[in-house]
C-alpha cells in the first residue's frame, strides 16, 4: 500500500510510561518520511506539547491538538477551530461543581483550574507514588501553561475540559449527568473525564488534515491506544491499535501491534513499508 500520511497519538503510542521516545520509533518514522509519507501528531494535549513532540519526531504535518478541537497548519494557521460554546461549557462546569468536583479548562494558551475540589486526581499522593513519571509531566505542564485558579471559566475560548469528582457515587453521578449534555466525551475512563464540543474528534480532524494535504483516505495510516483514538482509526485507510488497547478500539482497527514498550509502532511501520530500518 502507498502511505501518504501517518497520524500518531502520543501517550501510550510513541511516548512510553516515563515520557521517553525510543530510537526504534524515531528511526521508523524517519524511514516513513523517506518513503514520502507526512507524519502528523494527533493528541489530546495542548498545542505547546503537540508542537514540542512534533519537533522531536520531526513530524512536519499539521498538529491535531486537544482531541481534534484545534488543528494547526503551517504558521499555526487553524485548520479546525472548535471550542466549546458558552452554554456547553457552563453546563459541564455547573454539573461538576454540583457534585463537589473540579475542572480544568484548556485554552490555546494555557489552563484554568476551578471548582470545589482544588486537587486534580493527577496531584493526589497515591497517583504521584504510583505513576511518578506521569505525575511529574502533569506538574510540568501545569507550570508551563500558567496554571491559574478561578471561580468561573475563562473568557478566552476553551477547547477542552477535564472534569473530576470524589470517588464513588459522586464520580458516577458526574459521568451520568455529563453524558446527558450536548458535548462529546472522548475519554470517559480514568480519573478524569475529558469533554470537547459535539462533533469534535481526532477522526474528524484527520479527515480535514488529509483533505488539506490532498491525501486520499486509503493512503492514511493511524496509530492509537485509547478510546479517544476510535474515530481516528475508523477514518484511516489502515488503523493500527497498540498492544493493550481497549476492545472498542480493536473493533475498528485493521491491525494490532505490540505495546509501546516493545516498539509496536516501529515494528508495524517497517512491516507496512516492506523493509526494515536498522535495529534500535
Amino acid at each position: 500500500m502507498h502511505v501518504g500520511l501517518i497520524a500518531v497519538d502520543l501517550d501510550g503510542t510513541v511516548l512510553r510510561g516515563n515520557g521517553a521516545i525510543s530510537l526504534a520509533t524515531r528511526r521508523a518514522l524517519a524511514l516513513a518520511r523517506r518513503h514520502g509519507a507526512t507524519v502528523c501528531v494527533a493528541t489530546g494535549r495542548a498545542p505547546h506539547a503537540a508542537r514540542h513532540y512534533a519537533q522531536v519526531l520531526r513530524a512536519g504535518g499539521p498538529l491535531i491538538c486537544l482531541d481534534g478541537a484545534l488543528v494547526l497548519g503551517s504558521g499555526d494557521r487553524p485548520l479546525v477551530d472548535r471550542p466549546l460554546q458558552a452554554p456547553e461549557l457552563a453546563a459541564a462546569v455547573a454539573v461538576t461543581e454540583e457534585v463537589g468536583g473540579g475542572w480544568i479548562a484548556l485554552t490555546r494558551n494555557g489552563r484554568v483550574h476551578g471548582g470545589p475540589s482544588r486537587r486534580p486526581p493527577q496531584a493526589s499522593l497515591g497517583q504521584v507514588l504510583r505513576y511518578p513519571g506521569r505525575s511529574l509531566r502533569f506538574f510540568r505542564s501545569v507550570w508551563r501553561e500558567d496554571h491559574r485558579r478561578s471561580a468561573r471559566p475563562p473568557q478566552e475560548p476553551v477547547y477542552k475540559l477535564l472534569l473530576w469528582a470524589p470517588a464513588g457515587e459522586a464520580r458516577a453521578a458526574l459521568e451520568r449527568r455529563v453524558r446527558r449534555l450536548p458535548v462529546h466525551v472522548p475519554s470517559p475512563e480514568g480519573s478524569t473525564m475529558e469533554v470537547v464540543a459535539p462533533g469534535v474528534s481526532k477522526g474528524q480532524a484527520l479527515d480535514v488534515v488529509a483533505r488539506h494535504l490532498r491525501v486520499s483516505q486509503a493512503e492514511v495510516v493511524a496509530f492509537g491506544d485509547a478510546r479517544n483514538d476510535i474515530e481516528m482509526l475508523a477514518f484511516a485507510g489502515y488503523g493500527v491499535a497498540m498492544g493493550g488497547a481497549p476492545a472498542e478500539l480493536l473493533a475498528v482497527a485493521n491491525a494490532q501491534t505490540e505495546t509501546v514498550q516493545k516498539d509496536g509502532l516501529a515494528r508495524e511501520i517497517r512491516r507496512i513499508l516492506g523493509r526494515y530500518a536498522p535495529a534500535g
